[in-house]
């Protein structure tokens, strides 16, 4: 046999819902919400221990170490000078690529 005094529908409009901490009846001012106020929200002792127990949950994470460290090194240039080294690595290149050069004047 069917109870049809249960509500089966909670979200529907008209339904008041109550404050999720325990002791407080205040209803609820929006439909997603789940305390009534902020000030409910931040005493609530069991959304407190639900934090906590997160927070000690992540601070027992072990820290790994790595087991390697890589070399960064970077090769000084030998010569002393940053644009003769350009003028070498750009040593053979033109300027102006072939297909443009009709375009430069």
């Amino acid at each position: 046999m069917v109870d049809s005094s249960i509500d089966v529908h909670p979200s529907r409009p008209g339904h008041i819902k109550v404050c999720a901490r325990r002791g407080c009846a205040a209803a609820v001012k929006k439909p997603t919400a789940k305390y009534c106020s902020v000030r409910c929200c931040s005493v609530d002792p069991e959304r407190l221990e639900k934090l906590r127990s997160q927070a000690r949950r992540a601070g027992n994470r072990p820290v790994l170490p790595m087991a390697r460290q890589l070399q960064l090194t970077f090769a000084a240039p030998s010569l002393g000078n940053p644009e003769d080294l350009l003028n070498a690595l750009c040593q053979g290149r033109e300027d102006v690529p072939a297909g443009m050069s009709r375009l430069a004047v």
